[in-house]
């Protein structure tokens, strides 16, 4: 499963628009967690590869926009996640 987390790396940045203005925090992972799955061909099983690309890719975003400080346990947790 490493393996396929190091894929997601290798991804091109991903846009991240709400769909709606008002959209809370789990849906729009969801969201963005089924595209990158569609992009990524549509695979049978490994859906917590899209999903921990998904929370990544909106925790990069919030620090880079500078609404959230970056903290090392952060991405620990993030990883972590991923062989629960």
């Amino acid at each position: 499963m490493p393996n396929e987390l190091a894929e997601t790396d290798e991804r091109q940045s991903v846009e991240l628009v709400p769909d709606f203005s008002y959209e809370d925090r789990h849906e729009f992972v969801t969201n963005l967690a089924y595209r990158l799955w569609k992009e990524r061909g549509s695979p049978q099983g490994s859906p917590v590869v899209d999903w921990i690309a998904a929370e990544q890719a909106l925790y990069s975003s919030l620090v880079a926009s500078g609404l959230i400080t970056p903290s090392a346990t952060d991405m620990q947790h993030l990883e972590k996640t991923l062989y629960r």
